[in-house]
């Protein structure tokens, strides 16, 4: 079976019985989702949609609150664990075996380049430009009406010039949002113009994202707090009718890794070494004074792998609180790839956390939209060429992503693209706000929170309190909430 698994290229999940035992994989960029659910051992059932697989006969719909916490931290629930306590997701890259002998994990080592190692910049950039051309080449060869995200950022601005070699009828889609903070389609379409693709800018309005806030709680298979989640079903909804494939840049942070930032570094290697009271005693000092307050985050953590989270969820004793259950993070994928790595292994270590984390709103809006979206950065021969390159190569202080930027500055005028990014982003604050807080007052009202059980309905309405009051400060906890309340409202018989 493991030689299986490695002959196949693309994104996907396989099930695979061979007489003996079942066989699951899931490939390595972790973008098709499959479970397994252990429930009724030794009978198991599997599928690659959780929702279906929990309408099967005997399935029982219950919440794991290890998995509950888990959402609360880090916004989002990685595999191995689910939402529900008898079910199992495969873990990207790793091959799960279930036999008489119980369930056996075991992760498939990837292939050797084929070709020799680059010896200098220049011959790695001129086979990272091969590799990902044939790998564009390869995912738009039977489209008929092709797109490609493009957020003006660096990746998908060099699958567009890779994709504009080949389809010039490609057209180059933007989400734009209202408000210079988050919007980036003016970069987006210079880059498509200097491309000569044509170019489409999607903005929705609040009727929109709120309708698309409801079918993402009742399709999604769990709760997901990233903000992004829904202008990007809301995108995959809209091209859904008019492009039977498009291009996704996912997979080029993965493969290309990154630094952390400074102050995470100086955390993680100096700071963790003291004693936790110590680190509260000075966060504390740091926080009155307010010219020294902006150096808190160096000592403002419980555990160091908390400096690297993407999103700020909960604290332990905040899940506590919610929860009325002990807390514990060590068991979680993201903790535990923060522990494979020595103290100073900053890029290492981070490029890891950057794979460990889940793209759960691509999943899922994959899943609820029905979109063909092809990912090249995935491409299994192109992926391990980045990832097996010289550490230099990826990246230098000052140059993040070098190979990725060098390559794209052949095509496109680094002026057009080489200006701060963040991530994919979503006004959440304003969107929160909106319609007098009604979002905030549905899903955190007291009384929904008491008919689920599931958290402390008094806690919940002291963080609604403090939002509806002002702080805007916990605008991703307070989202967190509507999310959780959304989807189990949406999935009423989980208990």
């Amino acid at each position: 079976a493991e030689n299986l698994f490695e002959r196949i290229d693309g994104v996907y999940s396989l099930a695979v019985s061979d007489g003996l035992a079942l066989h699951l994989y899931k490939d390595p960029s972790g973008l098709r989702n499959l479970y397994l659910d252990t429930g009724r051992w030794p009978e198991v059932s599997f599928g690659t949609d959780l929702n279906q697989l929990m309408r099967m006969p005997g399935a029982t719909r219950r919440l794991a609150r290890a998995s509950l916490h888990e959402y609360l931290r880090f916004g989002d629930i990685a595999a191995p664990r689910t939402i529900y306590e008898s079910v199992i997701a495969v873990e990207a890259g790793q091959l799960l075996r279930c036999s008489a002998r119980g369930v056996e994990e075991r992760p498939l080592q990837p292939q050797a380049l084929a070709s020799p190692h680059p010896a200098s910049f220049e011959e790695a950039l001129e086979m990272l430009d091969k590799n990902l051309d044939r790998s564009v080449q390869a995912r738009l060869s039977d489209a008929a009406r092709p797109a490609s995200f493009l957020s003006g950022g660096i990746d998908s601005a060099l699958l567009c010039s890779m994709a504009s070699r080949y389809r010039q009828d490609t057209t180059a889609v933007t989400v734009g949002f209202s408000g210079s903070a988050f919007d980036e389609s003016p970069a987006a379409a210079q880059v498509a113009a200097h491309l000569g693709l044509a170019h489409e800018v999607l903005r929705f309005d609040r009727s929109q994202e709120l309708s698309g806030l409801e079918r993402l709680s009742a399709g999604a298979e769990q709760p997901i707090a990233d903000p992004a989640a829904v202008p990007t079903l809301l995108a995959f909804e809209h091209c859904r009718g008019r492009f039977d494939v498009v291009l996704d840049g996912t997979g080029a942070d993965e493969a290309v890794g990154s630094m952390p930032p400074r102050h995470v570094r100086l955390a993680v290697s100096y700071a963790s070494v003291l004693p936790r009271a110590v680190r509260a005693r000075l966060t504390r000092l740091l926080r009155s004074r307010p010219a020294l307050a902006g150096y808190a985050p160096l000592v403002d953590f419980e555990h160091p792998a908390d400096t690297m989270i993407r999103w700020r969820g909960f604290t332990r004793q905040e899940i506590e609180d919610l929860c009325g259950d002990p807390v514990s993070f060590e068991a979680t994928q993201f903790y535990k790839t923060h522990a494979r790595y020595p103290r100073g292994a900053h890029f290492e270590r981070y490029s890891a956390l950057i794979n460990a984390m889940p793209s759960e709103r691509l999943n899922q809006a994959i899943l609820v939209s029905g979109l063909d979206v092809r990912f090249p950065f995935w491409d299994h021969a192109t992926d391990r060429f980045i990832r097996q390159l010289r550490t230099e190569f990826r990246y230098l202080p000052g140059h993040p992503k070098r190979i990725l930027r060098s390559l794209l500055a052949r095509h496109v005028p680094a002026e057009m693209w080489n200006a701060p990014k963040h991530g994919f982003d979503f006004p959440l604050a304003s969107f929160l706000v909106g319609d007098s807080h009604a979002l905030v007052r549905r899903y955190l009202d007291t009384a929904f929170w008491r008919s689920t059980g599931v958290l402390s309905p008094e806690t919940v309405a002291q963080w609604a309190k403090g939002f509806l009051n002002g702080d805007m400060r916990l605008a991703f906890r307070v989202w967190a909430l509507v999310m959780l309340g959304a989807w189990l409202e949406a999935h009423g018989d989980v208990n």
